[in-house]
């Protein structure tokens, strides 16, 4: 009962401390309250449970005093930067402290994903991590980053893949008369030897045998751009780009990556129907900080990310952006890093031949 009592007289500062780090202490198994003077906290076991954002505030505001960037390795309208619109508003205001997005574009994604692996562990910058992207652009691009060395923070959104379209009315309309064209059916990628659409594009040719030739694209917004323009015949996308363009018969969707059919692409196959099993895979995109994050740093942002991940307004205004908000605490999206990681190493021989 000493450590008990010792914590009923901790002083403000000191419980913050504690609450950041998420300090072990072994208490006797009843729940004890302690005060904070604006909000309270309370010990339950070993845990200590902060039931507000007020301690949250607090701690970021000496943790992060430059405030939090949010970098995106796409420009408005891409998968990243729309997840970190998303998320933006709400960690801004959980944590009472300015958040920003900065676009770091080039390289295919890796130069955002770079330039975070390079930032001092605690200096307030997170990466919006997309995966398979990400272990796609290090294994086969030779990013020079490591991604299962980030610190993991939580993951955010999923339900998405490699989505071909073409242009409404276009011939190429599902995976059959892909299988049956009688010519090279050219496919607009962002990110070559860097993004999922490129390694989609490269299954579709090696693993399914279509003749296919692939453009690179500055991003899916330009990509979309050739095929309505009649560039290319296909672009490959995310449902971010699609949705809007499908709900206004620009573009339909053709085939899509994922291992099951999507429940927003009515009559769409999975490749995992037409294709190979082994082809498929979900698109999921997260927050991570840079390697070796103090724990007080991340235990913050955890917390505050675990608050907004359940917010009913956050939800909402991820799906006005055709963004599904799946949340994974940190453990899970380390889990979730890792088997996009061994995904692509799976797939070497593919995507390297």
């Amino acid at each position: 009962m000493k450590r008990q009592r010792l914590l009923k007289h901790l002083n403000v500062r000191n419980l913050y401390a504690l609450v950041i780090v998420g300090f072990s202490a072994s208490a006797c198994g009843s729940a004890t309250a302690v005060a904070t003077g604006n909000t309270s906290t309370t010990v339950v076991g070993s845990k200590i449970v902060v039931p507000s954002s007020v301690v949250l505030a607090t701690a970021a505001k000496r943790l992060f005093p430059q405030g939090i960037t949010i970098v995106s390795d796409l420009p408005p309208g891409g998968a990243t930067y729309s997840g970190a619109q998303a998320i933006q508003p709400f960690l801004q205001e959980t944590l009472q402290i300015p958040v920003t997005i900065r676009p770091v574009l080039g390289g295919g994604g890796n130069t955002g994903s770079q330039y975070v692996y390079n930032s001092a562990p605690n200096s307030g910058v997170l990466h919006i991590t997309y995966l398979p992207q990400m272990a796609i652009g290090e294994i086969v691009g030779n990013g020079s980053y490591k991604l299962l060395k980030y610190t993991p923070l939580a993951g955010l959104f999923g339900d998405d893949t490699s989505i071909y379209v073409s242009k409404y009315g276009s011939p190429f309309k599902s995976f059959a008369s892909l299988k049956t064209a009688n010519r090279t059916v050219t496919i607009g990628v962002f990110g070559v030897k860097t993004s999922a659409g490129w390694m989609s594009a490269e299954f579709l040719s090696k693993v399914n045998h279509i003749r296919t030739a692939t453009v690179p694209y500055a991003n899916a917004a330009q990509s979309i751009d050739g095929v309505l323009s009649g560039a290319v015949d296909l672009a490959s996308v995310t449902r971010a780009q699609a949705l809007p363009l499908i709900a206004e018969k620009r573009i339909q969707a053709v085939v899509e990556f994922a291992p099951e059919p999507l429940s927003f692409l009515p009559g769409v196959d999975s490749i995992a129907q037409v294709g190979a099993s082994n082809e498929a895979f979900y698109n999921v995109m997260g927050i991570d900080g840079p390697p070796n994050m103090s724990s007080a740093a991340e235990q913050v942002l955890r917390q505050a990310l675990a608050m907004i991940g359940k917010e009913p307004s956050y939800i909402a205004q991820a799906k006005k952006l055709s963004l599904a908000p799946i949340y994974e605490d940190s453990t899970a999206w380390a889990a979730s890093e890792s088997s996009a990681y061994n995904f692509v190493r799976t797939h070497l021989s593919t995507l390297n031949g």
